[in-house]
């Protein structure tokens, strides 16, 4: 149990955290992301929801090389938001790191989600228990404790978490056009 987990780190550290955090994460993705989905293909039998999440990565690029230049991309919009969260401190600010932040808890998720059904090691899913989740729900905390983040607040940033989704896949279309 935390007992003011603001003693140890406060929210503005948080903040900047968020994209090496987010760095972290996607190198695990990207290191082990050809060797899974090879692993994957040649699994028998495949569950509909196996089959789905395989095409779907191979839609969105399954090579590192496509998934680094999307976590470009996603890296460059959580810096832009991490520096004007910290740096102006205003409630736009706060809205897009929940937003994203809520996307971050969503795809920590979904990491969980796929390792249990496919019953196997999926990209990810290391740093999203260790990283991930821990470092989002003391974050959400740290929001709440300081004003930042309070119920109306949180539901108010979902659909921007909606709204931020394709621009976050625009990372994946740049990836499957520069890296062939």
């Amino acid at each position: 149990m935390l007992a003011e987990p603001h003693h140890f780190i406060d929210l503005n550290t948080l903040i900047w955290l968020f994209p090496i955090i987010f760095i972290f994460h996607d190198l695990e993705e990207i290191i082990t992301i050809e060797s899974s989905m090879a692993t994957s293909k040649n699994r028998n039998p495949k569950t509909p929801f196996v089959e789905m999440t395989l095409t779907m990565r191979k839609k969105l690029g399954s090579t590192a090389a496509q998934l680094a230049v999307s976590a470009t991309w996603i890296l460059l919009i959580i810096t832009f938001t991490a520096i004007t969260t910290a740096h102006f401190s205003d409630i736009w600010g706060f809205l897009l790191f929940t937003a994203i932040l809520h996307l971050f808890v969503f795809q920590a998720s979904m990491h969980i989600i796929q390792s249990i059904m496919f019953k196997a090691y999926t990209p990810g899913i290391i740093t999203s228990l260790i990283l991930l989740i821990p470092y989002s729900l003391l974050t959400y905390y740290l929001l709440a404790e300081s004003g930042h983040l309070d119920w109306s607040f949180f539901f108010t940033s979902l659909p921007i978490s909606l709204v931020m989704i394709p621009v976050f896949l625009v990372g994946n279309l740049l990836g499957r056009y520069f890296i062939r």
